[in-house]
């Protein structure tokens, strides 16, 4: 276990660099991180399934101006390694992730704590121009970032997968059903979320159309994202034509335009 334990808080922490220090955003994914920890521990397939899973519960779990959101990442990283290490069922490692990810909000947050104490000696570098001492120190600040979590995964796989497996043993069965029907509902409640912050009223009718889809023509998920993405780019496509139409018209009307007249032009422009 010392192994597994060890690899799943090194796959955490790559995770982590890369998203926030390399820049890489949005690999810090569910669906990103759920098949890598299925791979190093060698089991691909529960991964890919958990992680897309553990992805439609925290797909609206976002952070928005100065909000800390669940940590998605903590969340389904343990998740997925307790599931694969224990053999829990999806619904059971949905429980188990989403109040660990809860919890990696208030750890990030301690992490930001003791990161702000090297601050002032970046402020110093900035102001004497030190531009090397400035970018050593951002890759110094970002290589300890993580190591909190890391080491907080690596002792919760190491002394936790047979306590967990132990409890779930002896887990009366109305609460395990329980589990099972919140394992359910939370992945609409991911997607309300969602919508909730998407609601448009000139995009919601995409919305009753994927559902449309979906459920009286019985088409897979995969068909209808490749429908999306076709009928995006015919979007996409018809929209930069009436852009460069406009920009034409503006073009041509400059060239027949008297400077005389492009100055009254502006200054009914500006009047109106």
């Amino acid at each position: 276990m010392l192994v597994k334990a060890l690899e799943v808080a090194i796959i955490y922490y790559v995770i982590y660099y890369v998203n926030q220090s390399l820049g890489v955003w949005q690999f810090n994914r569910p669906i990103i991180a759920g098949p890598l920890v299925g791979l190093i521990l060698g089991n691909l397939h529960t991964g890919i399934i958990l992680g897309a899973t553990f992805e439609s519960v925290f797909l609206g779990v976002i952070a928005v101006g100065g909000t800390i959101p669940a940590d998605a990442l903590i969340g389904s990283t343990i998740g997925t390694a307790v599931a694969i290490l224990t053999g829990a069922s999806s619904s059971k490692a949905l429980a188990i992730a989403v109040p660990v990810a809860a919890l990696g909000a208030i750890t990030i947050q301690i992490t930001f704590a003791y990161m702000a104490l090297f601050l002032p000696k970046m402020d110093k570098l900035a102001k004497e121009g030190n531009q090397k001492g400035v970018v050593r120190w951002h890759f110094i600040m970002s290589f300890m970032t993580p190591l909190l979590n890391t080491v907080a995964i690596f002792f919760a796989i190491l002394l936790g997968v047979d306590a967990i497996k132990n409890f779930l043993a002896v887990l009366p069965k109305f609460v395990s059903n329980g589990f099972t029907a919140a394992g359910e509902m939370l992945p609409a409640v991911g997607f309300a979320m969602l919508l909730n912050m998407l609601f448009k009223k000139k995009y919601f009718i995409y919305f009753f159309l994927g559902f449309a889809l979906v459920v009286y023509l019985k088409l897979p998920n995969l068909a209808v994202a490749i429908f999306a993405v076709v009928v995006a780019m015919l979007i996409y496509d018809l929209e930069q034509k009436i852009i460069n139409n406009h920009h034409n018209k503006l073009s041509d009307r400059e060239a027949q335009t008297t400077p005389g007249d492009l100055k009254k032009s502006e200054e009914e422009d500006f009047l109106s």
